[in-house]
């Protein structure tokens, strides 16, 4: 369902402009009618024109109210602006699946069992980007359209990081910055935009408490207003205490 206040947050200006339209011309038709009441001398010629009148009046205030619920959607929208934090920091991330390695009982998020290291197996749903026999996260930001600037390939982050780099997205594109958790097959978005970046903030607030220690793939893909991937740059980042 969250694809309808997108829809309507991208095309609010043009829902604007029609709302705008016919409220203009259904106010104007009322006015007209009420004009049109003062030459009627007929009872049943007046209760037509005051009925037109009346139609056309509530056709422009409905207008209005449809224009302030378009206005109320893309304000609440969770998605419409550039770098907004999908999750709260406290909350169990998306997605997240403790490794089978691990003692499954009373595990909170950003805790490890006592005497254990954090040594997450993590798998890439694309299986162009499998992973080196040694475990680590193969890194790819080719494509200069999506880069991922800071943190760097492998720089440890806490607390609420912010992430810097570039995502140049032609008309109706927009990019999104994904995680991706150990034992995971799929990626969880933490951050969007809609707007180009040039070396600047991609995600303003990021937050790394919400997950415990260790090396994750992050991920910062262009996707067009087709639904298709423009571009990806993949890279692992270190979340530490």
């Amino acid at each position: 369902m969250e694809i309808i206040p997108q829809l309507i947050s991208r095309y609010s200006i043009v829902l604007y402009a029609v709302c705008g339209i016919a409220c203009a011309y259904f106010f104007l038709a009322g006015v007209a009618s009420l004009r049109e009441l003062r030459r009627a001398v007929f009872r049943l010629e007046r209760r037509a024109v005051v009925s037109r009148a009346v139609s056309a009046l509530l056709k422009a205030v409905l207008c209005v109210l449809i224009g302030v619920g378009i206005y109320g959607v893309t304000s609440l929208a969770p998605v419409t602006k550039a770098n907004t934090l999908l999750g709260a920091a406290t909350s169990t991330p998306a997605g997240l699946v403790i490794p089978t390695s691990m003692p499954t009982a009373a595990l909170q998020s950003g805790q490890l069992p006592a005497g254990r290291a954090f040594t997450p197996t993590v798998t890439f749903a694309d299986p162009a980007h499998p992973l080196t026999t040694t475990g680590a996260i193969v890194s790819d930001c080719s494509n200069a359209n999506a880069q991922i600037i800071s943190p760097a390939q492998g720089e440890k982050i806490t607390g609420n990081a912010a992430f810097k780099g570039t995502a140049v997205l032609a008309t109706g594109d927009w990019y999104k910055l994904e995680i991706q958790a150990p034992g995971a097959s799929t990626w969880t978005q933490v951050g969007r935009g809609e707007a180009t970046v040039i070396s600047g903030v991609l995600l303003a607030s990021f937050g790394a408490s919400a997950f415990a220690p260790g090396i994750y793939p992050f991920r910062l893909q262009i996707i067009g207003s087709d639904g298709a991937v423009r571009a990806t740059c993949r890279m692992p980042v270190t979340i530490g205490k």
